[in-house]
């Protein structure tokens, strides 16, 4: 724990020294980039993704990032590039959004690949929020690619459809349906998550809003993987209901008190601390 707050507080200036930015090319030439750090050859590869419209330096990310650069396990970062050349920071809501789903969970894939070409590692798998729900997606998807992911840590996860707290509506979803059946293709408003006017395409929108509350259990249940899941008792961004259901569904669920989404403050230790306690079970 010392350690952690003493890297805390130099703000990851030593841990970022160890890592390097890449990159590497998606589709349509697109330049995509994350942080890496090639780590002890014991330990295995750790890929971390980001939340919905973020990037590699969100803090939640960049706190489990940093933690595991010091502890020296090989870690990739990718930013989802969201259709955007090098993307650098965090999209707004009134942007233009063509990105979907099923091109973000591809680009899961592209960087799953480039990783899998410089070790062969046992590959763990973490995502916060939304990240969380697209490796689910991209492990439904791409069966196979990896054998059996050594671990797979869900943070805060999230569904969309029937998200509270959120401006996700039943009329932007109707709206965007009507508009995907009449084959409208231009970008519209719809209400996303925390953004009140949301501009994407209806079919990009629609990808997101597929994955539901029960879809995001169905293939919870479905997909063989060591999954661990961490909410916050504070987590406005969910039911609180669903936690406790996902437990007694069989998986393996830890609820930290009073932590909200992001795990921000003092449960930045307990997040840490979690990690650990999995990566650390054989």
């Amino acid at each position: 724990m010392f350690n952690f707050i003493f890297y805390a507080f130099i703000l990851g200036v030593s841990i970022n020294a160890y890592a390097v930015e890449v990159s590497t090319t998606i589709n349509e030439g697109i330049n995509a980039l994350a942080d890496y750090h090639e780590g002890d050859e014991d330990k295995p590869a750790v890929v971390i993704l980001h939340g919905i419209l973020q990037t590699k330096n969100f803090s939640t990310i960049k706190s489990i990032s940093n933690h595991l650069v010091e502890e020296d396990y090989t870690v990739l970062a990718p930013t989802l590039s969201l259709g955007i050349d090098n993307r650098v920071e965090s999209l707004s809501c009134e942007a233009i959004h063509t990105h979907s789903m099923e091109s973000d969970i591809a680009e899961i894939s592209t960087w799953i690949r480039w990783l899998k070409k410089r070790t062969n590692k046992p590959i763990i798998l973490i995502g916060h929020s939304a990240g969380a729900t697209q490796l689910i997606a991209y492990l439904d998807k791409y069966k196979g690619e990896i054998k059996q992911p050594a671990k797979v840590i869900l943070i805060s996860l999230a569904y969309f459809a029937d998200q509270p707290n959120s401006h996700t509506s039943s009329e932007s979803i109707n709206k965007a349906r009507k508009s995907l059946a009449n084959k409208v293709i231009q970008p519209d408003k719809y209400g996303f998550t925390y953004c009140k006017e949301y501009v994407s395409t209806p079919e990009a929108y629609l990808s997101y809003i597929d994955w539901s509350r029960d879809k995001v259990t169905e293939k919870l249940l479905e997909l063989d993987s060591s999954f661990s899941l961490l909410f916050g008792s504070a987590d406005k961004r969910v039911d609180q209901s669903w936690p406790p259901e996902l437990k007694e569904k069989g998986l393996d669920v830890t609820i930290v008190k009073d932590a909200n989404h992001f795990f921000h403050a003092f449960h930045e230790f307990d997040l840490i601390d979690y990690i650990d306690g999995v990566l650390e079970k054989d």
